[in-house]
């Protein structure tokens, strides 16, 4: 039987989780925006209840009502009121024409219900007379889009609808020609024949997938097709008996695999899987995720719980082994087994950790989380460095990498999201903040974080691409979770260095990757708050129902109910558990059930 290493005491990371679990409760949902609350005047729009005295008002003036229906854990309320309320425009739009009404949705549970498929904020415009909706706005708009319905509300014949709204404008690094090249080239270099990217060798560009399945979820059906197509036909470089992930094929076709199994590519692979079975919920996809991490447990996994690097093709070294990967298990075995590189490295554990717990999120199956927590906590007793980093191996137990930190931090800030225990967390942001002091370029050199230190008789370190777009997806996940601009900070370096024409000018396997980087940075996580007492199996439900949702990029919090009462932020007293969800750009009202919040997933108006 495993003997798993006892759980750590440093009480310098004691602490910081501690500080940590009551800093973070308070600081999510509103916490994720520069500022927590604004009072009535704070946009310089005179609002009023939305009452009889307001109406009358209206009545006597010949003007429209306009409702804003917000709540004030409503993120993308307080972002309306921030940057669209308090634009010139629209105040002298709304004084004019306007009688301008402002209702908390928890205080009118009756028109909470009317416009609760809208979410918050709903921006009603209501004729004074008749009580008739002449348009409602769903979510954030922008300057333009919100002018643009005040004068559709406007017209006496308006229909009542849902109008068409966008997320807030992006302010990444990519500039917007860069961004089209990319994105052309990420359609201009499909195979739509054989399906993939690229000719000659085929691989699974997991950065591509998971940006195409993001494409998917916000209705474009040509990336869709591009993910789904591409993953249906990488399904033929799984090992049919022992499972796991050929490394690539040749010959223009995925018909001629090269056989060596090597955690990158099985880790993130089975990673895009599981990430398109949240989204697509296709039982293929699920079904090779798990296939491929089979192969994982059952011949890279260490009797300790950790993760080997990768086994070899030939069961004679130098000999193809089609023959031999043509046979059966005991076939294999009678001949014998591929040799396991059994060397321990942070860098793959983190890679297999972040497989083990997307796949946890997808099927809610524990042996996976319980899988992926006993390499972490294998690594965290055998590779963890003073300040918070962590080494390679033994034999570079001084020279920490870049690698080792970005996947490593990736698992801890996965495993928080799925735990809810602020100890990974903590964990996750003392590697960030080793990894930033360690490997930080000088702004001056053009951002971005250096792959490892400057060593006596080696060539200096080089700032590579890939590991710098995983930085920064990395970093501003942190920055958000936590709160903490310096990760945010950090995030944006190495963005400087991937928006170089000259670095994006080279990029072509992983142009997805780059854009999601990008985009995020630009943009908000989806955020679910759930709001519950700890032991309540109803929150619990709801909690596990929250990692379903299909996107990496969302944050996750379970507040318990004294959690609650001491944040900054006051939720609704319900009588019983409940989830809080704010994505794109609107927030919605709470779910009590967990299949009421999964179907919010996939559900608009």
């Amino acid at each position: 039987m495993a003997v798993y290493p006892e759980k750590p005491r440093d009480n310098e990371l004691m602490e910081k989780s501690r500080f940590q679990k009551s800093r973070i409760a308070g600081a999510f949902l509103l916490g994720m925006i520069p500022c927590l609350l604004f009072s009535e005047n704070e946009s310089g729009i005179e609002w009023q209840k939305f009452d009889a005295a307001a109406l009358a008002q209206a009545r006597v003036e010949k003007k429209l009502v306009f409702l804003d229906v917000e709540a004030v854990w409503c993120h993308w309320c307080h972002v309306m009121e921030k940057k669209t309320f308090s634009e010139p425009q629209v105040q002298e739009a709304l004084r004019k024409n306007f009688i301008s009404t402002k209702l908390d949705q928890d205080s009118r549970p009756d028109l909470s219900r009317r416009y609760e498929a809208y979410g918050w904020p709903a921006l009603v415009i209501l004729d004074p007379v008749t009580m008739r909706e002449r348009v409602i706005g769903s979510g954030f708009q922008t300057k333009e889009e919100f002018l643009a319905l005040l004068k559709s509300g406007q017209n006496p014949n308006a229909d009542i609808g849902m109008t068409k709204t966008s997320n807030p404008p992006s302010t990444g690094a990519l500039t917007a020609d860069q961004k089209r090249s990319l994105l052309a080239r990420l359609r201009d270099h499909y195979d739509p024949k054989a399906t993939g990217w690229g000719s000659g060798s085929k691989f699974v560009p997991w950065g591509n997938i998971e940006y195409c399945i993001r494409l998917s979820e916000n209705g474009d059906s040509a990336a869709r097709k591009m993910a789904e197509d591409t993953l249906s036909s990488a399904t033929r470089l799984i090992d049919p008996v022992w499972g796991g992930l050929y490394q690539y094929s040749t010959d223009d076709d995925w018909e001629h695999p090269h056989f060596e199994k090597i955690m990158e590519f099985e880790a993130e692979v089975s990673r895009a899987y599981a990430l398109a079975y949240l989204a697509r919920q296709r039982p293929e996809d699920l079904q090779a995720a798990e296939a491929i991490v089979r192969h994982l447990h059952d011949f890279l996994r260490s009797p300790e719980g950790a993760y080997y690097v990768s086994q070899d093709a030939d069961i004679i070294p130098g000999e193809h082994s089609a023959e031999y990967f043509s046979k059966n298990d005991a076939e294999r075995r009678a001949i014998g087994i591929p040799r396991v590189d059994r060397h321990v490295y942070s860098r793959e554990n983190g890679l297999a950790i972040s497989a083990l717990v997307t796949l946890y999120q997808a099927t809610g199956k524990t042996a996976y989380l319980d899988d992926a927590t006993t390499a972490a906590r294998w690594i965290i007793a055998n590779r963890a460095l003073e300040g918070g980093g962590f080494s390679h191996d033994p034999s570079t137990a001084s020279t920490p990498f870049l690698a080792d930190q970005v996947y490593m931090g990736r698992a801890l800030l996965l495993l928080h999201q799925v735990t809810a225990d602020n100890e990974w967390l903590a964990r996750a942001s003392a590697c960030a903040d080793f990894c930033m002091k360690t490997f930080m370029r000088e702004s001056k050199d053009g951002g971005g974080f250096l792959s490892g230190p400057s060593l006596p008789d080696n060539p200096p370190p080089v700032v590579d691409r890939d590991e710098n777009i995983e930085v920064a997806r990395w970093l501003n996940l942190m920055g958000k979770t936590t709160r903490e601009s310096r990760f945010n900070k950090g995030a944006e370096h190495a963005m400087r260095y991937l928006a170089d024409s000259g670095v994006v000018a080279e990029i072509y396997s992983f142009t997805g990757g780059l854009l999601l980087a990008d985009e995020e940075i630009a943009g908000e996580p989806v955020h679910i708050a759930i709001v519950g007492n700890s032991k309540d199996p109803a929150a619990a439900a709801l909690f596990a129902s929250a990692q379903k949702y299909p996107d990496s990029y969302k944050v996750i919090e379970w507040l318990t109910t004294s959690a609650t009462d001491q944040s900054e932020i006051r939720f609704p007293d319900n009588d019983r558990s409940a989830a809080y969800l704010c994505s794109e750009n609107r927030c919605s009202p709470p779910k009590f059930s967990a299949e009421e919040l999964e179907r919010s997933f996939r559900k608009t108006p």
